[in-house]
């Protein structure tokens, strides 16, 4: 291997990584917006999209990194939720 191809790879291989922390940013910004409900919905699209035979290893890479992202944003509101629940007074619930 030459010198010049190793650079290159090098190169590319550093702009892909810049590209992947540029789209990681872009993913969490989308993803906060997204209610409960919604970012399951987006899972379950990853998981189809995973299942397919022809898909690209960078579309692997770019679903595992969306998919781990929604699962943290799901167990985020989840104890968010599970917060409130802990703080709410029984009396407040008391129908007598």
């Amino acid at each position: 291997m030459t010198f010049a191809n190793e650079g290159k790879k090098k190169h590319i291989a550093k702009s892909k990584k810049v590209n992947n922390i540029k789209n990681i940013e872009i993913f969490k910004k989308d993803i906060k917006k997204l209610s409960f409900e919604e970012s399951i919905f987006e899972l379950e699209s990853i998981l189809t999209n995973v299942q397919d035979e022809n898909i690209s290893l960078d579309k692997i890479q770019i679903n595992y990194i969306k998919g781990h992202l929604l699962l943290k944003h799901c167990e985020e509101l989840l104890e968010f939720v599970e917060q409130e629940i802990n703080e709410i007074n029984p009396e407040f619930l008391n129908l007598e």
